[in-house]
């Protein structure tokens, strides 16, 4: 029998204890004066397996946080090979992820049993998904590719980035909603048109259409159409705006100040002068995309667009003309002129809109008014008339007096009641510089002297040769 100190006993049943509880103890110290028996042999060994294990255990909390380099382990027990192979399939599986990672979702692995199938699983999964995301994107670059061709165009990229950013994006289909329509036009463009080379009508209309977009943008306005020379713009769609029928009020007088710096460079490129009327009304629309499923468009539609147009087609030269339900709803600023009464088909009474001339808050855009001084013709001069019914010339010819000029309006005196707000093209019995007598349109602005049948017509459309000779009459050179 081996003699065993209780000691050394209790130290290798405390270290079997650890052991099972999964601790790692200390070498157990062997006394110098045991001798060289199976004793000494089996402590050895312990300690061996224990030195073993601290670093194994040590290894083991190391890939438990991530670290897959670690030190080479080395030692007799059978788990230190099975520890190297998992540490290298971990490896291995590592640089397979960050593979996955960069984009590479062919990856596959066959060395991890029910692991390898789940990974495979995933990967699969990864790839399906990817495949989705980028159909969903593709379908998201369409929609926003849809709101740039249909807003980029005819409104700011404030606006544009703000439907990019909304959730739903651009609603489809159709809503009710209030909004301010302005409507602008050029007057006599027609006849001005024929009276120059189509490459200058061109680039006449496409500098003052420049002009015109760049306020319309600054001011929030989404412009609807373009068609010729007239523009069709929103306030209050396709985003709603709190202040859209502000915003309309002070973009058609910048749009009416600006007039003055295109008709600079007109003159400066040897074109004629031209004069704008511009129509605002506030009212319920139906907005949204409008068309077939072939070609469709973001528009509005209903009578508060038909109104807008008939006040429009009220308006002279430098004129704004505002709709009752505009000035309700702008409230306080508004610089307001006389009251004229519009006629629209449908409406028992007449509309009475009113000339806007400015806003008090910006007196900046303050349009000029004021009464027309006449220059009194000592030899009124004849000529003849038609009135023109929708752009159309009518067929009878009535005679008629010019008794009173000014620069840009005129009095006549007529043998018949001539209705208010007509369009009328003249025919007066000179010749002009160009050798010939030439046609002007304009449009009867008010009565005058409904007694003595004298009517305020405001020109339109007057040739370069006929506009010479009407300055001339109406400013008569006196003698010394």
């Amino acid at each position: 029998m081996i003699a065993v100190e209780e000691s050394l006993i209790d130290k290798i049943t405390e270290t079997i204890h650890y052991l099972r509880t999964g601790k790692v103890p200390q070498p157990i110290p062997i006394p110098d004066d045991l001798p060289d028996n199976e004793l000494r042999q089996l402590l050895t060994y312990v300690n061996r397996f224990l030195v073993e294990f601290a670093l194994f255990t040590e290894s083991m909390a190391q890939v438990a946080q991530g670290e897959l380099d670690l030190r080479p382990m080395a030692g007799r027990m059978a788990v230190i090979h099975s520890f190297k192979a998992l540490q290298s399939n971990l490896k291995h599986l590592t640089w397979k992820t960050q593979q996955i990672a960069a984009g590479d979702l062919e990856q596959q692995v066959d060395f991890m049993g029910d692991f390898s199938t789940a990974f495979n699983t995933m990967t699969q999964q990864l790839k399906e998904s990817r495949a989705q995301l980028v159909n969903l994107n593709q379908q998201l670059e369409r929609r926003n590719q849809f709101i740039r061709e249909t807003f980029g165009r005819y409104t700011s990229d404030d606006i544009v980035g703000v439907l990019l950013d909304l959730p739903e994006g651009l609603k489809l289909g159709g809503e009710k909603r209030e909004v301010t329509l302005l409507m602008s036009d050029l007057r006599g463009f027609t006849a001005l048109a024929e009276r120059l080379e189509a490459t200058e009508v061109v680039s006449l209309l496409n500098h003052y259409l420049s002009a015109m977009v760049e306020l319309i943008h600054r001011t929030g306005g989404t412009i609807d159409e373009i068609i010729g020379d007239a523009i069709f713009v929103l306030f209050g769609a396709p985003l709603v705006m709190p202040d859209a029928t502000q915003r309309a009020v002070c973009c058609a007088l910048e749009m009416q100040k600006a007039m003055r710096g295109v008709n600079e460079h007109n003159v400066q490129m040897g074109w004629p002068e031209i004069e704008m009327g511009i129509g605002i009304h506030t009212g319920e629309v139906v907005v949204g995309n409008i068309g077939s499923t072939k070609r469709s468009k973001y528009g509005v539609v209903g009578r508060t667009v038909n109104l807008t147009a008939r006040i429009e087609s009220f308006t002279v030269g430098g004129q704004v003309l505002v709709s009752p339900t505009l000035i309700n709803a702008a409230g306080r600023g508004l610089i307001l002129g006389d009251e004229v009464k519009v006629h629209a088909k449908g409406m028992r009474e007449a509309l009475g809109c009113r000339e806007l001339l400015g806003h008090e808050d910006h007196p900046e855009l303050l349009l000029a008014g004021g009464e027309t001084i006449f220059t009194t013709l000592g030899d009124p001069i004849p000529f003849h008339y038609i009135v023109l019914t929708d752009k159309h010339l009518g067929e009878q010819m009535h005679p008629a007096r010019l008794v009173g000029l000014s620069p840009r309006r005129a009095v006549v005196e007529t043998s018949g009641n001539l209705p208010q707000h007509a369009n009328i093209m003249l025919q007066l019995e000179v010749e002009s510089e160009a050798g010939k007598s030439e046609e002007v349109y304009a449009k009867v602005v008010q009565p005058l002297d409904e007694a003595s049948r004298r009517y305020v017509i405001h020109f339109t459309s007057i040739p370069p040769g006929m506009r010479a000779w009407l300055h001339r009459l109406g400013n008569p050179v006196k003698s010394p």
